[in-house]
Parts: structure tokens; C-alpha cells; sequence
């Protein structure tokens, strides 16, 4: 295959380049499309992906390749989640939805007009997945309410932007709460499991896994106001140099 990707300008992480949840997640249903699997896919973000640029995907053998000329920008491949154990649905949801007034990413932020937990990002632009650090060391916990502008036909949300509700709470998690050094998404592993529909309450409850130097680990995992896993994922994030 020989194919062509845009990221439109708005799908953004940091200011300038494409949110790497949500990239990932556009770049993993091609690769189900394409090669196919059991809805597990491992993306590796190899170097930040211009917004607004045409960018080649091209298949390599088992995994699928996003390219900016000669430039490796990201690549998929199969992966698993099934090592991953979840904290259960959270049970207060008075405190899911407190956490959505008072978190997210504030001005003055690197990540203040995020896609995914821009507080600068107006309700059906963003997707407002907003949380913070918490309860306990090593956890998040972040509140989304699904918006008609990110759903398919049918109302249910699209897979490409519940990629993107797993990553950033990750962060939030991996990293402890006086820990403002920026870290990106640097691999990702998720498996979508059942899509929630527009208006259908969520939260994205994160845990830390480990750290490795200025690599951290976490997870993520997606639920419904009734306690219904939609979806899970395993993020690699990379700490910036000073």
C-alpha cells in the first residue's frame, strides 16, 4: 500500500505538532484495516508529526510506516494489552466530575491547547479530558464526557479519539505532582473494547507501572458511568532533556 495522511490542524498535543494518542489511534485503524489483528496495536512515535503536511504511509513487511519524506515519524504494529491489570471503575463520581471543573492542562501550560486536555479548548473542539494527579501517588483521574463532533454516524465515539482520551492521563499518572518536567508519548499499545456513546459520562482512570531512567510507564483504562471498560492502553512516555 501507498497512502497519504494529513493531520488537521487542532489535533494537536504540544502547539505545533499531532497528539500522539490520537495519531496513534488514526494510524492504528489503518493498520487494522490493512494488516488486521485483534484490535491491539503498538505505535511508536518515532519524531513529532507536523500538523497540516501530507505524510506517506507505507506498508513494511507486518507493521505500517508514517513518513515525512525520508523521515520516520511513527510506525505500527501488532501489540497486546492483555498483561494489563486495571484498577476498578472508579466509585465516587462526584469526585470524576469535580476533577473535570479543576483539571486539565491551564495557561501557561506546554499543553494548554491540547486536543485531548487543553483547558484552552472549547467544548466540542477539544475533547476536555480533564484530570489531574490522584487519588494516591502513582494514579490519575480524569472526567470526559463524549461530544457529537468526535462520533461516527451511528453516535458512538471514534476509536482515533479514545486513543487520545487514554494518553494524557497517563502522564498524570507516570509523573508525581511536583513533576513538571514535559514528557511525551514515546509508545503506545491500546485495544478499543466498546465504544461509549455522545453525552455517556466516562472516566479515565490512570496507574503508574515503572520507570527506566527518563522513560516512564503507565496505563490507562476507560470507563462508563456504569462501570463498562471501553478501553485500555499501555504508554511509554520520554522525559525532555533540560
Amino acid at each position: 500500500m501507498d497512502d497519504t495522511l494529513i493531520i488537521e490542524r487542532g489535533f494537536n498535543g504540544p502547539r505545533l505538532s499531532g497528539n500522539g494518542g490520537y495519531v496513534g489511534g488514526v494510524l492504528a485503524g489503518r493498520f487494522t484495516r490493512t494488516i488486521g489483528g485483534d484490535g491491539a496495536v503498538e505505535i511508536t512515535l518515532r519524531a513529532p508529526i507536523p500538523i497540516e503536511t501530507p505524510l506517506q504511509v507505507t506498508r513494511d513487511g507486518e507493521a505500517l510506516l508514517l513518513k515525512d519524506g525520508a523521515t520516520l515519524l511513527c510506525e505500527a504494529r501488532a501489540g497486546s494489552v492483555d498483561h494489563l491489570e486495571p484498577p476498578p471503575s472508579p466509585g465516587d463520581w462526584a469526585e470524576v466530575m469535580r476533577r473535570g471543573e479543576e483539571g486539565g492542562s491551564a495557561e501557561g501550560s506546554d499543553f494548554h491547547m491540547c486536543i485531548v486536555c487543553g483547558r484552552g479548548r472549547a467544548v466540542g473542539d477539544g475533547m476536555r479530558v480533564f484530570g489531574s494527579h490522584g487519588p494516591g501517588a502513582g494514579r490519575s483521574l480524569s472526567c470526559y464526557v463524549p461530544h457529537a463532533a468526535h462520533a461516527d454516524a451511528e453516535g458512538y465515539i471514534r476509536p482515533e479519539f479514545l486513543w487520545g482520551a487514554l494518553d494524557c492521563p497517563g502522564a498524570w499518572a507516570a509523573q508525581d505532582a511536583d513533576d513538571w518536567r514535559p514528557a511525551l508519548t514515546g509508545r503506545m499499545t491500546a485495544r478499543v473494547l466498546s465504544p461509549p456513546k455522545v453525552g455517556e459520562r466516562c472516566a479515565v482512570v490512570g496507574w503508574r507501572i515503572g520507570t527506566e531512567g527518563r522513560k516512564l510507564y503507565s496505563g490507562t483504562a476507560l470507563y462508563t458511568e456504569q462501570g463498562k471498560l471501553c478501553a485500555i492502553g499501555h504508554c511509554t512516555w520520554i522525559v525532555l532533556r533540560s
